[in-house]
């Protein structure tokens, strides 16, 4: 079994299909196709062998049996294949060769093979060029197909029911079989309580969920039957009563439900009962005491052979009940709650029913009482965001055929039919093998049930299948039977799996049904119901078959715009639909036709789509140019029939000319309206298509058509704002530009822009250069210069405006900025007003932001007085500030600037010069002397000598007489001070004396602070805390804590004694002999000279090394920073560390 697969039968099916399109000759093609027919033969016996393996129940022995005999057939298939594949090549060398000798060419020869073959092909959408190609079309396997399940039944079968997997067998000898299909292997058996051999015949019926059975018998007895038991009980209150036919309630599908909530049973005396079939608490009881409650009677005493009850989609509590006989359907509609239990309290159809069969709405077939069995068919549909099973056709078996029809679930209430479209169709004649008599005589079909398009029958000896849309027999198959007893007992169907299933006594068939609409598109098609048919096309052949046909259609009838869109989507070449469309000289039809086709084309057919766009601009562009000129001689007409009236108004009648008047205006508005709607489309397919459009091909086809309002709209979804721009720069509508700037501008634009915008409307690009937080302030003054405010003008200097506001909010620090404002703010200022510009000096003057000196340039050039004396004073040029203030004439100012040098000499200068200014001005004395007293740094003495010889000395007498008194006091602390120093120095002469005679007493165990060892072994030193240490073991240790230069220091002069001793000892060492009286006075002074440099180097060495006790001084402070262990000295061993701790 593992060599068989699925896949296999496809192969074999292709191949036959691949080498019957190969054929070359008709002989050879006869021989193919006998062959082909030999292995079809063996493939639907595989297809039916194979269909039956998931099936039911199969013993070991066969199983291996029937996949032996798979095995073989699956080979020879196989073999015969290869066979007739070898013998086509040869066929195929052979037919070369000939085609060759006599044409000159091979090449051509297969596409004359294929000629014949092109109605197996599909279209699909071609690599290369984006339209159509073709594949070959496989053919499908039959759409209905009779399979015998391999289960060999241990008696005859009586009855058979099947719902959701689930399959039930009643047969013969009182059993009850029961097996889900997807567990064949376990069957479950069960006893009715009746005598083995009383059991003959029964209805059984199987809820939606398989697991409520009810069996009823001919003798009115009834069982009930739940999964897991192992034998059937007995209803008790069902006595006398045949159940023939049942309604299931649809809420009952829930698998957690154990019950079947309310159901409808008809029986045979033409009463409907209202039951609830639960299992009992007590699983060993012996009966079952159900109750079942009669609550309608048909009005005709009538078998009931159907009934079904279907909730309404949208209002779930409005429900119809079918009932059907032998003669009549009822349609019961009303409303009744099956969410609420009913138990025996109440019933929930039974006022429904007897109020519907007051008046009862009936379809009644006259004649023979007919089978009236009665088929409901469901299908899933999605009703608030849940899928739920809606009953949507019905089927009726009556005496003369089947009635059906559609149901339609509305607002309808009692007494209103649900049914539509209902026809009768008559029962098939038996097929062309059987006799004159049996075709005279139709015989009637035991049983029907419904697909979604067919209906079908099922007879004593075969099964049928019509379709519904058409009416014709589309499958009929005969079932052999080994005896004549072997007739066909029941057709029923599985609700929940929508499968079909057949029984004999001795044989259970399962009805395959594949694909069963792959045909109703060609039905459909024939009834010119195109929408319906394209909805059931299974490839691009049969599509395209559609829509050609719909295409030829509408343009026979002379609807082009439509036609252009079906032509669009069949595979009818691009230019012969193009030329049939240019022929109706309607640019409309033409642009349907491109639009729809631009829309089945591809992302990657990018030069196609690029194409079409550019043609349908250009046609939408001639379009509008046609309907301009046609709104143009409208108005035109309409302006002369105006003129016309007002000349001839005695010959023409008011109320015809006003009514010619109207309908001019009416065309015009059609015109009208006819534009926007076309400039829309046009917007649109260009907006939608954007990066497929060629850009220079586009503005130049908006120019040539002069449309600049399509070249703007495209400029714009293109970002082009510079186009925009230009545009309305070379109109000479600035305002519209500034606002294409302000919405859509980069710093770029506004930088390129900004300089003839500014000296046309300096104020509209300033308020939108407020709303550009990215702009570079520096760059924009080039365009600020071009701006000149006029100072006749009350309005703002608009670069100011805009500097203030980079300044101020933008917190802009560019100099370049600062200086540019500066310049025009001394420009635009007033001798008389310099607030602002003061104001701007002395707020950022602080940080520098801008130049001084070219400030100071700036407002001597535009004689910003008050302006410059600040800038003097912020440059540090008092003297020169006060120098201008004076010249003046701003006293006050003046002053101000004295007092800020910190050099008090410079004040001192500086308010000299302001009081010798006030006396060359002829001040009064009273205001010179008060001018005094202010700068508290002149006196009366330090200005007499700039007054006249002559001046008089009355007003500033008491002055000098103050000025002399605080001389003389200043005399007599002065004298005092001395006499402080003076007594100062003869106690620091005294202190003096007294050190040379210090002393310290150190003990002889004395040791040294440092090394611990002991202190007469060495040079030492004794500070007056009594700390002592060795010389060299104080120098190592100030020479480890000393910065680098008193280092650098100690190491000189360390060097320098060595020197010096190495010197007089040299000098010591010279020979006595060889020196004269005069080299020893030389070699005195020398050892003299030698001795003062050593003893000032010691001297400071001493005052470097001894300056303080280096464990109270200022180095054990700055030590605090070092650690207490020094690894260096106790080595890096953690345990020598440790150590070192220790007590």
């Amino acid at each position: 079994m593992d060599k068989l697969k699925p896949s296999d039968f496809t192969i074999l099916q292709q191949s036959a299909e691949l080498l019957d399109l190969c054929a070359g000759t008709e002989e050879h093609r006869a021989e193919i196709a006998r062959k082909m027919e030999a292995i079809s033969l063996h493939m639907d016996r595989l297809r039916s062998t194979v269909a039956s393996l998931p099936g039911i129940a199969i013993s070991q022995l066969d199983q291996k049996k029937v996949l032996a005999e798979c095995q073989q057939d699956l080979e020879e298939s196989l073999a015969e294949l290869a066979e007739y594949g070898q013998d086509y090549a040869e066929y195929e060398a052979s037919y070369q060769r000939q085609h060759t000798s006599t044409n000159g060419t091979a090449t051509d020869a297969k596409p004359q093979v294929m000629a014949g073959s092109q109605a197996g092909m599909n279209t699909v959408a071609s690599e290369m060029d984006g339209y159509i190609t073709t594949t070959l079309d496989v053919e499908d396997a039959p759409i209905f197909s009779l399979d015998t399940v391999q289960f060999q039944v241990p008696n005859k079968i009586i009855s058979l029911a099947v719902s959701n997997d689930v399959l039930v067998l009643v047969i013969e000898g009182a059993k009850i079989l029961r097996i889900k299909l997807q567990e064949a292997h376990n069957i479950i058996e069960a006893d009715v309580p009746v005598a083995p051999t009383t059991l003959r015949a029964c209805s059984v019926f199987l809820d939606p969920t398989g697991r409520h059975l009810l069996l009823s018998t001919p003798q009115g007895e009834n069982f009930y039957y739940y999964e897991g038991w192992d034998h059937a009980k007995p209803l008790s209150k069902f006595k006398n009563m045949e159940i023939t036919s049942v309604a299931w309630n649809s809420l009952s599908w829930s698998a957690a439900d154990s019950s079947t909530r309310t159901i409808l049973l008809g029986t045979h005396d033409g009463k409907v009962y209202e039951s609830e079939l639960r299992p009992p608490a007590d699983s060993k009881a012996k009966r079952c005491d159900i109750p079942a409650r009669c609550i309608a009677e048909l009005p005709v005493r009538e078998r009931v052979s159907g009934i079904a009850m279907e909730p309404f989609p949208a209002r779930r509590k409005q429900h119809l009940v079918l009932i059907s006989t032998g003669t009549r359907i009822y349609q019961i509609v009303g409303a009744a709650d099956l969410e609420s239990r009913s138990g025996d309290k109440s019933a929930v159809f039974e006022t429904m029913l007897r109020d519907g069969l007051v008046n009862p709405n009936y379809q009644e077939i006259p004649g023979m009482p007919g089978p009236g069995l009665l088929t409901i068919h469901h299908r899933e549909t999605q009703i608030s965001g849940k899928l739920q099973a809606i009953a949507t056709d019905f089927a009726w078996l009556t005496s003369m055929g089947v009635f059906f029809g559609r149901l339609t679930f509305g607002a309808q209430n009692s007494g209103d039919s649900v049914v539509e479209n209902a026809a009768l169709l008559p029962y098939p004649t038996p097929s062309v093998g059987a006799t004159a008599d049996a075709a005279a005589a139709v015989e009637q079909p035991g049983a029907l049930a419904l697909t979604e398009f067919h209906i079908l029958l099922q007879y004593s000896n075969r099964v049928c299948a019509l379709n519904m849309l058409n009416s014709k027999l589309v499958y009929e198959h005969e079932v052999a039977s080994e005896s004549p007893d072997e007739v066909l007992l029941g057709l029923t169907v599985d609700e929940t799996k929508r499968t079909f299933w057949l029984h004999s006594p001795a044989n259970i068939f399962e009805l395959v049904v594949t694909d069963e609409d792959r045909d109703i598109w060609n039905i459909y098609l024939s009834r010119r119901k195109f929408d319906a048919a394209l909805q059931h096309c299974y490839n691009d052949a049969q599509r395209d078959t559609v829509l050609r046909a719909q295409a030829e259609l509408l343009f026979a009838e002379g609807d082009y715009v439509r036609s252009a869109e079906c032509f669009a989507r069949t595979t009818v070449s691009f230019e012969e639909a193009v030329l049939r469309f240019m022929e109706t000289k309607d640019n409309k039809v033409l642009r349907s036709y491109l639009l729809s086709k631009l829309s089945t084309l591809r992302k990657q057919d990018r030069t196609q789509i690029t194409l079409l766009v550019m043609w349908l601009i250009e046609i939408y562009l001639s379009s509008i140019g046609s309907i301009e000129a046609k709104i143009a001689s409208a108005g035109a007409a309409a302006a002369s029939n105006s003129a016309t009236q007002i000349n001839a108004f005695s010959v023409t009648e008011p109320s015809d000319a006003s009514a010619s008047g109207d309908a001019l205006l009416s065309t015009v508005a059609a015109h009208e309206k006819e534009k926007s709607e076309v400039q829309k489309e046009l917007y649109s397919l260009v907006e939608e298509y954007k990066s497929s459009v060629d850009s220079s091909t586009t503005y130049q086809l908006a120019e040539s058509h002069g449309r600049r309002d399509f070249w703007l709209y495209y400029a714009s979804l293109c970002g082009d704002y510079d186009r925009i721009v230009d545009y309305w720069m070379e109109k000479e509508e600035y305002v519209r530009a500034i606002e294409v700037l302000g919405h859509y501008g980069s710093p770029e634009m506004f930088y390129r822009y900004a300089p003839a915008l500014m000296g046309s409307e300096p104020v509209a690009l300033v308020d939108v250069l407020l709303r550009q937080p990215n702009l570079t302030p520096n760059k924009l003054i080039p365009a600020l210069m071009r701006y000149e405010h006029s100072d006749a003008s009350d309005a703002v200097n608009q670069s100011i405006r805009y500097l203030r506001f980079c300044i101020q909010k933008q917190m802009c620090r560019d100099p370049i900025v600062y200086n540019y404002y500066l310049t025009l703010l001394a420009k635009d200022s007033t001798s008389a007003d310099e607030s602002e510009l003061m104001s701007f000096l002395t707020t950022y003057g602080k940080g520098m932001l801008y130049d001084p000196d070219y400030a100071l340039r700036m407002c001597k050039r535009y004689g910003r007085i008050q302006s410059c004396v600040h800038l003097y004073g912020l440059l540090k040029l008092h003297e020169d500030a006060v120098d201008l203030a004076l010249k003046q004439g701003d006293i006050e100012l003046a002053q101000i600037h004295a007092e800020r040098p910190e050099d008090d000499k410079l004040c001192k200068r500086l308010w000299l010069k302001i009081a010798r200014h006030a006396i060359q001005a002829k001040e009064p004395a009273s205001e010179v002397m008060e001018l005094v007293r202010r700068s508290n740094r002149l006196g009366v003495e330090d200005i007499l000598p700039f007054f006249p010889d002559f001046t008089r000395v009355d007003d500033f007498k008491d002055d000098i007489c103050v000025a002399l008194e605080d001389y003389e006091s200043q005399i007599q602390d002065l004298r005092g001070e001395m006499d402080e120093a003076t007594r100062t120095a003869e106690a620091m002469q005294r202190d003096m004396s007294s050190l040379k005679n210090r002393f310290a007493i150190l003990s002889t165990e004395e040791t040294c602070q440092v090394c611990g060892k002991p202190l007469w072994l060495r040079q030492f030193y004794v500070f007056p805390c009594q700390h002592s240490f060795h010389g060299d073991c104080l120098t190592r240790r100030v020479v480890g804590s000393c910065n680098r230069v008193q280092r650098r220091r100690i190491q000189e002069l360390q060097t320098q004694m060595v020197d010096i001793t190495k010197q007089r000892r040299q000098l010591k060492l010279t020979p006595l002999v060889a020196r004269t009286r005069s080299d020893d006075k030389t070699s005195a002074e020398s050892d003299e000279q030698l001795e003062q440099q050593l003893r000032r180097a010691k001297q400071q060495l001493n005052s470097l090394v001894a300056g303080e006790c280096i464990l109270c001084g200022e180095t054990m402070i700055k030590s605090i920073a070092e650690p207490l262990v020094n690894m260096d000295e106790i080595g890096s061993s953690v345990s020598a560390a440790d150590d070192s701790w220790s007590i």
